[in-house]
């Protein structure tokens, strides 16, 4: 075998073929790697072309054709498929041997820029003396780096949170239009909660399994942007303000109280998948008892995650997700006293979700004027973006979208390893008809974060007007998986998908749920399948909302589709429903 193997690792010494072959074959059939079938496929292809001397000839047309079912006229410029896998395969190849070494002490890797392996010489690590247990995966090295972190979904429980969300979103929208913003005007800008977390043992459960979900929940705390998370001493240190910069900001919050700051008490009982968390989230300054709960471990799924890894990750999402307890608890807190900074993204995140456009205008004001006072803080950049493309119609657009999109690009350059930065960059592509860009920038956010529901919903919905159903549809289940309660973006697209499969009475119930009523592809799949089942009544606002029935509105209806990026396929299977519909109401 040629050298060409080490080129990118000059000092590296040299491999045979029949040795780096047998890595190979190890590797793909070693169930501590984590990595989906269709990457090994990838790595599989790879590597036969390059055993078969074949190297100059892997480019991503033929990794596309050969590996990922594209057709002929494949054009490697428009769609990037092989790029984003790579990535994902490199990610993979990266934490499987930075955690669990090599039994042959020779490591694969795939550089930057090219699709050919490189074998190295590393270290062999033996694990057949350890414990089975052991073969779990453990927290990587690099684990802090939630740029590198792996893709870990499941259902997460939380009770309680699905009514208390819908209580702040009609009390923020109450607030907007009694009070105004005279109160909030007064107000310091305010951080990120901060919060300390202490994790023990019921005394009967294992201690190694306490600690790996103790190291697995700060690994999946450190992803989510939502709040700060203190050293283990619990003594907050001002110089950790998360994302806010600047002298004036850092003041600021020198003069806040911590009443808003909070502890969690968590007790792990069990073991292995039979095992759960205890947890209790208390007020730091009062120490009031604000909530309490049970995460149990989550049924197995498709994947083969460790219990305590999905354990870990379902905890997270219920504590620090953008809808779970501690950002819940602030934004009912901001009813009473409403501030900038934080106040204001949580404010903004409530009104979108119950489509209340008096919040978000209330929310857009706030944000700016958080700007002011603080212009380089990247999540009020990234969450006025949002605010701005919610308010700007895709039917009539202004210069709201390049002013977003430039907000977006700022607040990932100030904070590169941000989910929302991520999120608000993707959106404001899309809007902009950089379908592919977005798509690249939505996979890039959900390795930041792989268990943001948000990002998984608003990126399934993508690649469905784009096409890519069942990849859309995929997501739009992996997003459901996460927040019981239902993402917006997630519902459309599994209605939307409901309906492409002749599944009417499933799309219209899911239609149905939906709350933005003022949303037209939601509008279009309620009312299109309600005329395939004969029920037009039941989408009689649907069908208003659209404009049925006017002279022109096969043109008005294909106009919208096309400015909302879906492909002439599923706008023709719509518009076949619309008129069925119409045609009965009439």
């Amino acid at each position: 075998m040629s050298g060409e193997h080490n080129i990118d690792r000059p000092f590296c010494e040299r491999i045979d073929q029949v040795d780096a072959q047998a890595e190979i074959d190890r590797l793909l059939t070693d169930p501590l790697f984590q990595s989906p079938e269709r990457n090994k496929s990838f790595l599989r292809f790879i590597a036969s072309e390059f055993f078969e001397g074949r190297a100059e000839a892997i480019k991503a047309y033929a990794i596309a054709v050969d590996v990922f079912g594209r057709p002929a006229n494949f054009d490697p410029s428009i769609d990037p498929i092989v790029r984003i896998e790579a990535t994902r395969l490199r990610a993979a190849l990266t934490q499987y041997y930075d955690v669990h070494g090599s039994d042959t002490g020779i490591r694969v890797d795939l550089p930057r820029g090219r699709y050919v392996p490189v074998f190295t010489r590393m270290a062999p690590n033996d694990r057949s003396s350890l414990p089975a247990e052991a073969a779990e995966p453990d927290v990587p090295d690099h684990a802090a780096s939630v740029e590198e972190s792996s893709n870990r979904r499941f259902l997460g429980r939380s009770t309680g949170l699905a009514l208390t969300w819908l209580l702040v979103g009609f009390g923020i929208a109450t607030y907007a239009l009694t009070m105004g913003l005279d109160a909030w005007r007064q107000n310091a800008l305010k951080h990120k909660p901060l919060i300390s977390i202490a994790l023990n043992g019921d005394g009967d459960a294992p201690e190694r399994e306490v600690e790996k979900v103790r190291d697995y929940l700060m690994v999946a705390i450190s992803q989510f942007q939502t709040i700060r998370l203190a050293s283990p001493d619990d003594r907050p240190a001002m110089a950790s303000v998360g994302e806010w910069t600047g002298p004036t900001l850092v003041s600021a919050l020198r003069g806040q109280r911590t009443a808003d700051d909070y502890r969690i008490a968590l007790k792990y009982e069990g073991k292995g998948r039979d095992s759960s968390v205890w947890w209790q989230v208390r007020d730091a300054s009062t120490g009031e008892v604000l909530q309490s709960g049970i995460e149990p471990t989550p049924q197995p799924g498709t994947d083969s995650s460790s219990p305590s890894w999905n354990l870990a990750n379902g905890l997270a999402r219920t504590l620090v997700g953008t809808r779970g307890v501690i950002n819940t608890i602030e934004t009912l807190r901001e009813l009473g006293a409403p501030s900038l900074g934080n106040g204001c993204i949580l404010r903004a995140i409530a009104a979108s979700d119950q489509g209340d456009e008096a919040g978000i205008m209330d929310a857009r004001s706030c944000l700016e004027r958080t700007l002011a006072i603080a212009p380089n803080d990247p999540g009020a950049k990234a969450e006025l973006a949002i605010v701005l493309l919610a308010l700007d119609s895709v039917d009539d657009p202004t210069d709201l979208s390049a002013h977003a999109q430039r907000l977006a690009g700022d607040a990932v350059k100030r904070s590169p390893f941000s989910d929302r930065s991520r999120y608000a960059l993707m959106i404001s592509q899309f809007r902009a008809g950089q379908i592919q860009a977005a798509i690249e920038t939505g996979y890039v956010a959900m390795e930041l974060n792989p268990n943001n529901s948000d990002v998984a919903a608003r990126l399934g919905l993508y690649l469905f007007t784009a096409g890519r159903w069942e990849e859309g549809a995929d997501l739009a289940a992996r997003s459901a998986q996460m927040d019981r309660n239902g993402v917006s973006d997630g519902l459309l697209t599994r209605a939307l998908d409901a309906y492409r499969l002749g599944r009417f009475e499933d799309a219209l119930a899911l239609s149905q749920q939906l709350k933005l009523s003022d949303d037209y592809a939601a509008n279009a799949v309620q009312a299109a399948a309600a005329g395939h089942l004969g029920t037009a009544e039941n989408a009689r606002m649907a069908l208003e909302r659209l404009g049925a029935g006017r002279a022109d509105f096969n043109v008005i209806f294909r106009k919208s589709m096309s400015a909302r990026h879906f492909t002439p396929e599923m706008s023709d299977l719509l518009e076949i429903g619309v008129l069925k519909a119409t045609a009965q109401k009439s």
